[in-house]
């Protein structure tokens, strides 16, 4: 009878594990920070249309997915809190314009293109978090769901400019508003070591991933946000190395305090990417294939047992205290 007891409870344990880990979906809070100046107008038509087969393979993957978008170049804005609706998203995305175009434009086109000080104020993570709201009124920052993964994906073209808020400034003052162009970067004169290392922290304290489309050619980018070259991956950026691609990181003096190599050294995910090839729509495919395992690959937050599954439990509980009884009085 005791072997009948351990039986059945291993039976109701295996069940309940079973119901918790496959009726919870994967959640996960995308946020798209956008440089929306002048040269970008090529690669936000490539991300927005590459964006509805994303939104696609999210869904038939089952993840519990939410979206939203921020325009840098200028104070940073919200054009899109977070919605679970992938046509709003493809919407919002359509409404982004380059020039004097109907759309989301309040003050952009602007410098600074403070890509940094974009992603603290996205995690809420700097002095000054103001997020422009113009296009969707309400107040505040972004709202992250307790339970769901925070996924940041920057699109830029340029290094990160002094940041557009004051207070959220390093160091003192910049040369034209852009970081030096060589191993300056690190310097304790200019703070863009501070900056980076900030961001770096705002990042790792989120537990958030971060995917970066940049242009290591403007030369400063590779000393702040990484460097795709040194990235160990399949051709189509799949099964991605991130041991592998962190050891190159850190072998070079030009990325070894980037926050690319900070945030993979805390164990989490940061990726970057040429963003000349968001003008290519195979290369945007991969891309978002490649967000897709690598959300899929570790979501990053412990399943929440269902209520059913709890409850199953707690019947199993019941039924083995009930035989028991039976057996005492046995």
């Amino acid at each position: 009878m005791k072997r009948l007891l351990v039986l059945c409870l291993s039976c109701f344990l295996s069940l309940a594990i079973s119901f918790s880990a496959h009726a919870v979906p994967v959640k996960t809070d995308f946020v798209f920070i956008i440089d929306a100046t002048g040269s970008m107008a090529g690669e936000i038509a490539g991300v927005k249309n590459g964006f509805s087969s994303f939104v696609s393979s999210l869904d038939a993957a089952a993840v519990d997915a939410r979206f939203s978008i921020i325009l840098f170049g200028g104070a940073p804005e919200l054009v899109l809190d977070f919605t679970g609706s992938g046509v709003d998203a493809q919407a919002a995305f359509a409404k982004i314009t380059i020039g004097a175009n109907a759309g989301f434009q309040n003050n952009h086109n602007l410098n600074p293109e403070a890509g940094l000080e974009a992603i603290r104020i996205a995690l809420g993570e700097a002095t000054n978090n103001t997020l422009v709201r113009n296009n969707v009124g309400g107040v505040g920052g972004l709202d992250f769901r307790d339970d769901a993964r925070k996924n940041l994906i920057l699109v830029t073209d340029e290094d990160s400019d002094t940041p557009f808020y004051s207070d959220n400034r390093f160091g003192v003052g910049c040369n034209s508003c852009n970081p030096p162009s060589s191993g300056e970067a690190h310097s304790d004169w200019s703070g863009w070591q501070d900056e980076i290392d900030a961001t770096a922290q705002a990042v790792i304290d989120n537990d958030a991933y971060l995917n970066m489309l940049i242009n290591i050619g403007d030369s400063p980018t590779k000393f702040q946000y990484g460097d795709y070259t040194h990235d160990e991956s399949d051709p189509d950026l799949l099964n991605w190395d991130d041991a592998a691609t962190l050891a190159n990181l850190q072998g070079d003096s030009a990325t070894d305090d980037s926050l690319q190599t900070q945030v993979l050294e805390a164990g989490l995910v940061a990726r970057t990417f040429n963003v000349s090839g968001a003008n290519n729509a195979d290369f945007v495919d991969n891309f978002f294939a490649a967000k897709l395992e690598e959300v899929l690959d570790d979501p990053g937050v412990d399943p929440i047992p269902e209520p059913a599954s709890i409850t199953l439990f707690g019947l199993g509980l019941l039924g083995l205290r009930l035989a028991r009884r039976r057996v005492t009085r046995a």
